[in-house]
């Protein structure tokens, strides 16, 4: 395969699952031969990629001249900065396909679907569906509401159509679910493409739960309060219940902004943790990820989870379905009901330790087929090819 040159374009350069997965994917580029760089928001640096910050922010002489504008001209200033630093970027640095990942968290610092425009005048250029930002939907989820047809990724219909015809456009997602939506929506035939596992993630034996023990669950967001990912309303519902005494059980909180009247012996703080090191050590402490999140394109949560030998209890909205798989990898509800947890709840506490087990083998065979970054090294450069058949 002829060595790429390949921009990642990512909103953050680590924190949050979508920036994650980009990295993710990103070494599987690099370790197919290709040469990467990534492009970012963020004023930081991580030492084992290269990458560059580009923003639309003023100086210092520019931010007097603004004090007298109105936030609509201030926002217009900062994306016009933005775009003429990308397209400066671009020149110096020429590029054999850019790759959009997310850039929903970017319009602070003057990023726009804009770039996307300007970016098809350099080279090929990628879109990966993180979640729903491309579709138009403003927010990254929606579980309350219809989804209607707007603008995909900023682009006119004729306008997607041409660039997708053409080739100077190429779409994908990590899950089905969102690739139909797309499809549904825009008539975009987008591809798949997984988020690979590196090995390091892997667990190398099964998790064990002894006779007796608690069952404990870990439940995780960035932002515990976080309405989309539906985890304190469950909380409330599990504690007003009982359902962890029943079941002599426990839920561990991964994150921030747990409410001190939820803290107790049965649902514990953990507060935020980021080194991925110390992340990983937490699914020793645990026999089950709880994921009661109401829309999720591919949680990067579950993916770790499974690799890590941990079996996930979850609700079945969005793409969940297509890692969680009744008996195999975990269970899948179809309501985050009282009813539905008390039984869960109550078959996964006499599991025992032989068919806790074999659950958690299932879940590594299952990570390991279908994430681990061997496995999907061909899917890759069968990709790339397909985009830059050079």
């Amino acid at each position: 395969m002829t060595k790429l040159r390949i921009l990642f374009v990512h909103d953050h350069l680590f924190l949050g699952g979508a920036a994650k997965a980009a990295l993710r994917m990103r070494s599987v580029c690099q370790d197919l031969g290709h040469e990467t760089i990534s492009i970012h928001g963020d004023k930081v640096e991580l030492k084992q990629f290269r990458s560059c910050a580009v923003h639309g922010k003023a100086g210092w002489l520019d931010k007097f001249t603004e004090m007298c504008f109105g936030r609509g001209q201030m926002d217009k200033s900062r994306q016009l900065r933005a775009m003429t630093r990308f397209r400066k970027f671009l020149r110096k640095n020429p590029q054999d396909l850019i790759w959009f990942q997310n850039i929903a968290g970017a319009e602070k610092w003057g990023w726009s679907c804009n770039w996307i425009r300007e970016a098809v005048n350099h080279s090929p250029v990628i879109i990966t569906m993180h979640d729903m930002f491309y579709l138009g939907v403003k927010g990254s989820y929606v579980w309350d509401q219809s989804i209607e047809p707007t603008r995909f990724a900023g682009l006119e219909p004729k306008e997607l159509h041409d660039l997708l015809q053409s080739k100077k456009l190429f779409v994908n997602a990590p899950s089905d679910w969102l690739r139909e939506l797309a499809k549904s929506l825009y008539g975009i035939d987008a591809g798949k493409v997984l988020v690979p596992l590196l090995p390091e993630q892997f667990a190398q034996i099964p998790k064990t739960k002894k006779d007796g023990e608690y069952t404990t669950y870990l439940v995780g967001a960035d932002n515990l309060a976080d309405e989309r990912k539906n985890i304190l309303p469950t909380l409330r519902m599990i504690h007003k219940n009982d359902l962890l005494e029943k079941a002599h059980s426990r839920i561990l909180c991964l994150g921030k902004n747990l409410p001190a009247d939820l803290c107790s012996d049965r649902i514990i703080s953990l507060g935020h943790v980021e080194n991925p090191e110390e992340y990983r050590k937490l699914f020793n402490r645990v026999h089950f990820l709880f994921h009661p999140s109401l829309i999720d394109n591919f949680p990067l949560i579950i993916q770790d989870s499974l690799a890590l030998g941990c079996p996930v209890v979850a609700l079945d909205r969005g793409g969940v379905a297509e890692s969680v798989r009744n008996g195999i990898t975990g269970n899948l509800l179809s309501e985050m009901t009282r009813e539905a947890l008390e039984i869960v709840f109550a078959v996964n506490s006499k599991m025992t330790p032989e068919s806790y087990g074999r659950l958690s083998q299932s879940c590594l065979s299952f990570a390991q087929s279908n994430y681990s970054e061997e496995s999907l090294k061909p899917v890759y450069a069968n990709y790339l090819l397909g985009v830059c058949p050079k």
